[in-house]
């Protein structure tokens, strides 16, 4: 019967030698069996010269004796390092009155909130399993289990109050390191939710992510000119943005009171959703300036000034002209500076957008007529369903399509076309932007630029609602002041990420934001274990750039705790 290899693995093997002259012995691992009254060899292994051998067991050793383990470190690090450069842990302890016992503080719990989510969308669950696998299980030691019931009931200490109070003091810390506003950019958005049975912040609204299936939740960032957010508030999803700005602009006034910032000779600069005589007069009386952009229908007249009058102003990164046509206005009950600016890559890009949406919106128009018009069973658009649908599907290009829903002769009737005219009104807004001001006196550059320059504030909500920095999506909690203490928290992290961008700047950081992010989460560091011996942190091999952020944020200092 032949052998199968577990058979033979199951001979017991010995080491045979074989010498010959003038050569240093060599060895085999070798298994025999007794085959038809016959030892025969049925498997060998070299083993190599005793010198080889030798070496082999040398390396095996040191190998055996070494105990490793590596973490995530330079994200980490880099956010606690700027932590503890605004003195988040002991402001937010000021505010709170937890009694002194053993374990985490309060400002300690939100933390490690923020440095978690920093590095995934965590449950407040699955943070326990996080510290584990992080290298603050090195620095920090606690008698009690990390749980949800532990971070929410840490997280009531945080009433809209105590956020307030935390907000202001973090923002006189700012001002004190020097990042004090000249110019606010301020803007509205919001974040879809998975929460169907919540309280009064998840409601159906209108959602900036297209998903008008769920409830979502508003937001408001006031962003300085070094980019760095110094207020931001949140509120039920139903609200308009109009209405919420005066609402939360009165808060940014106390907020910069606060911190002793002199609201006079601030720009403030936001987008057309936010206009209305109120909250223009509320600006002009808290003495601050303004930058922002009007409507279509509030200057249609300058839609009509043909190019050949508009004064080139710049070339932007993209290596496109900006151009711009000025002039004076009364708006909202005053007199305005306009520029009505002009970017040729922004016409080109709606142009061709314009056109893929054109044939959709055919296609979807027709959906809606076939609806109206059926005959037979199923279910038909009503006339007040259809017209609604329609308004929806053609938004932002209202001009361009004409489409009614009437009776006639006992039978509903959906009609719809492109109106040729007002395709040519709608082409001749493209690229085109009318930014109005009150500083006079600046040059029509400097206007749009400002305006453009709101894209901090824009790319702040990006980062808020992408996982790869601090993302509010998804929410694991149902409370109302919960969530409103997991947004402030996330909008702290990314007071955080800003804050440290400030300072690479100031250091002349060629990487880009998100570059800088990818260098530092490659950072790592290792415990290591030899034998008997003492156990060392040693940081992995790192690449020049990763060194010089390294050295530049000192990141190193993370570890001061760390005592074996």
């Amino acid at each position: 019967m032949a052998l199968t290899t577990g058979g033979i693995m199951a001979i017991p093997s010995y080491v045979e030698t074989n010498r010959k002259k003038g050569r240093a012995p060599q060895y085999f691992l070798v298994r025999k069996k007794r085959i038809n009254g016959r030892v025969k060899r049925v498997w060998s292994l070299y083993l190599g010269t005793a010198k080889t051998i030798e070496n082999v067991y040398n390396k095996c050793k040191n190998c055996a004796l070494i105990e490793l383990k590596s973490f995530e470190y330079g994200r980490t690090a880099a956010l606690m390092k700027v932590a503890e450069e605004l003195n988040f842990v002991d402001i937010v302890n000021k505010h709170t009155n937890k009694k002194k016992i053993n374990g985490l503080t309060v400002g300690e719990y939100m933390l490690l909130i923020i440095l978690s989510r920093a590095d995934k969308p965590l449950s407040k669950n699955g943070i326990d399993e996080w510290f584990d696998e992080s290298f603050l299980i090195l620095i920090w030691s606690f008698p009690h289990q990390l749980n949800t019931k532990n971070f929410t009931n840490h997280m009531e200490y945080l009433t809209d109050e105590v956020m307030q109070k935390i907000g202001d003091d973090l923002g006189k810390r700012l001002v004190e390191l020097g990042v004090v506003p000249t110019k606010l950019y301020v803007d509205m958005s919001n974040v879809f939710t998975y929460i169907e049975n919540g309280g009064e912040m998840p409601k159906k609204g209108r959602s900036k992510e297209k998903r008008y299936d769920k409830n979502i939740i508003g937001i408001g960032i006031a962003t300085s000119d070094e980019n760095v957010p110094i207020f931001h508030d949140s509120y039920p999803g139903n609200e308009h943005d109009s209405k919420v700005f005066g609402e939360i602009f009165i808060k940014i006034v106390d907020r910069l009171n606060k911190i002793n910032v002199p609201c006079k000779g601030i720009v403030a600069v936001w987008d057309k959703g936010c206009n209305s005589k109120e909250n223009i007069g509320m600006i002009k009386y808290s003495e601050m300036n303004i930058v922002g952009a009007l409507k279509k229908d509030q200057v249609p007249e300058l839609y009509d000034v043909p190019l050949e009058k508009y004064d080139y102003l710049y070339t932007n990164k993209k290596k496109y002209a900006v151009k711009g046509y000025r002039t004076k206005k009364v708006v909202f009950g005053q007199e305005f500076t306009i520029v009505l600016s002009y970017n040729e890559g922004s016409y080109k890009r709606q142009s061709e957008t314009y056109e893929k949406r054109k044939a959709e919106l055919s296609k979807e128009l027709e959906k809606i007529k076939q609806s109206v018009e059926r005959d037979g069973r199923g279910k038909k658009k009503s006339i007040k369903n259809a017209l609604i649908a329609a308004s929806n599907a053609v938004r932002n290009y209202e001009s361009a399509f004409k489409y009614d829903c009437y009776v006639k002769d006992n039978k509903p009737l959906f009609e719809y076309s492109v109106d040729a005219d007002g395709e040519k009104e709608l082409r001749a807004t493209f690229g085109k932007n009318p930014i109005f001001t009150d500083k006079h006196e600046w040059d029509s550059e400097k206007i749009v630029k400002t305006y453009t320059q709101k894209d901090f504030v824009e790319k702040d909500f990006m980062w808020l609602k992408n996982t790869i920095l601090i993302p509010i999506k998804p929410i694991y909690l149902r409370d109302d002041d919960h969530i409103k203490v997991h947004i402030f928290l996330c909008v702290t992290g990314l007071i955080f990420y800003r804050y440290l961008m400030w300072k690479l700047k100031k250091q002349d950081e060629p990487l880009s934001d998100t570059t800088v992010i990818g260098e530092l989460e490659k950072i790592r560091v290792g415990i290591i274990k030899k034998d008997d011996e003492k156990v060392q942190l040693k940081f992995e091999e790192m690449t020049l750039n990763q060194m010089r952020l390294f050295t530049n944020l000192e990141l190193k200092d993370a570890l001061r705790g760390v005592n074996f």
